[in-house]
Formats: structure tokens, C-alpha cells, sequence
């Protein structure tokens, strides 16, 4: 009994690593938190929008990039992006590799941010 508590132990250990992988602060083991910060773990570049909807304008400050992270701490159903889905992350803070970060609020789409993961997690609550 010992040994299976002992590889159970392993795999939770596994699985909390892997998600501070993902999410960047390791958030993942607890429920709806106030906000995390995700690095871009997707081939996509996302923008940063005054409104939930890519046809809304930018707030101005450079898209994120793969490797760039961002400060979220909410998701709410906004407009679609081709069959990826509605879901958005209310931003607070862009922090590009190897420049300063930015504190401009706006909207990203979350499946160019980490496939939607922390929405699909439970990670940060609907806003």
C-alpha cells in the first residue's frame, strides 16, 4: 500500500509541475483564482483589444508573442476567431521578453494564449 501512495504522491507532484509549466505561476491546483499570469504557449501571436472581439480596435500596446507572458484574471464569451472558439481573457499586464512590461488593459483571445487552458482548468473565474 505504501508503494501506491508513494507513486500516487509521484503523479500528483508530475501534474502540478507540469501545470506551472503551462500557466506560469502554478495556479492550477487551486480553483478560480484572482488572476494569473500565462505565458503564451501556443505558435500564435495575440493582440490586445478594447473589447472582447478582434474587429474592436487595439489598446496600443505591441502584440504578445510566443514566450511573452500575460497578466489575466478573468474570461468572459466575446466574439469568435475562425473555429477557435469565444472565449477572452480580460489583461491587465504584458510583460514581453526582454522588455519592460506594459499595465494597459484589454482583451485577449484565449486559444491563442495557452489553448484556453486556464478557462478550461477553472483557473480564473468568468468575469
Amino acid at each position: 500500500m505504501g508503494k501506491m501512495l508513494k507513486r500516487a504522491a509521484m503523479s500528483t507532484a508530475a501534474l502540478v509541475a507540469a501545470t506551472t509549466a503551462v500557466v506560469g505561476t502554478g495556479v492550477g491546483a487551486s480553483q478560480a483564482s484572482a488572476s494569473t499570469v500565462i505565458v503564451l504557449g501556443t505558435p500564435y501571436s495575440a493582440g490586445v483589444y478594447s473589447a472582447p472581439n478582434a474587429g474592436s480596435a487595439k489598446v496600443g500596446v505591441p502584440d504578445l508573442h510566443p514566450g511573452d507572458s500575460v497578466a489575466v484574471n478573468c474570461w468572459t464569451v466575446g466574439g469568435n476567431v475562425g473555429n477557435f472558439g469565444d472565449v477572452w481573457y480580460h489583461a491587465f499586464q504584458e510583460i514581453y521578453a526582454g522588455a519592460p512590461y506594459q499595465q494597459v488593459g484589454g482583451w485577449v483571445f484565449a486559444p491563442y494564449v495557452d489553448g484556453a487552458a486556464a478557462f478550461h482548468n477553472g483557473w480564473i473565474p468568468k468575469c
